[in-house]
């Protein structure tokens, strides 16, 4: 077959057909990872973020106490604003849990089609939790610095 005639083999089309470079070689490669390692990427995260959270807990709660004078009593309303940061971090920690199983999901080895709906539907899951997660973690974290700024001005 002549390399640059064109020709159509089962739906294909191919043309000018040569040597793969390094660089070409190198960007396979990248293109490779970038695949199999997405999924590796979010598990990681999301399983970094729930030990954020969770460890968030405690700090912000000592940071409360600390910055608290001794012998201070919190009104109902006061005590109920000191506490939502703890609650987000802890739903948030919850959200990152379920990002962090694993995707049960039926595939064939064989059917490539089958393989990609099953990482597609992984990827675009883990991306809607750690959204949510990281989203409520973030409104934890600006609620616990204003909770423990209006502290310091009492």
């Amino acid at each position: 077959m002549n390399e640059d005639k064109k020709s159509e083999i089962q739906g294909v089309e191919l043309v000018g057909v040569s040597a793969v470079t390094p660089h070409n070689r190198a960007l396979y490669e990248a293109g490779k990872n970038l695949l199999v390692e997405s999924i590796t990427t979010s598990r990681d995260f999301c399983k970094f973020m729930i030990s954020m959270s969770t460890g968030a807990i405690p700090i912000y709660l000592a940071l409360i106490k600390f910055v608290l004078p001794d012998k201070y009593t919190l009104t109902f309303n006061q005590s109920a604003l000191v506490v939502i940061p703890a609650f987000l971090f802890l739903i948030a920690s919850i959200v990152f849990t379920f990002g962090y199983f694993p995707q049960s999901g039926y595939f064939s080895l064989d059917i490539i089609e089958e393989i990609e709906r099953e990482r597609k539907k992984t990827l675009e899951m883990r991306a809607k939790v750690t959204w949510i997660g990281f989203s409520l973690f973030l409104i934890g974290t600006i609620i616990s610095i204003c909770n423990i700024v209006g502290i310091l001005r009492i």
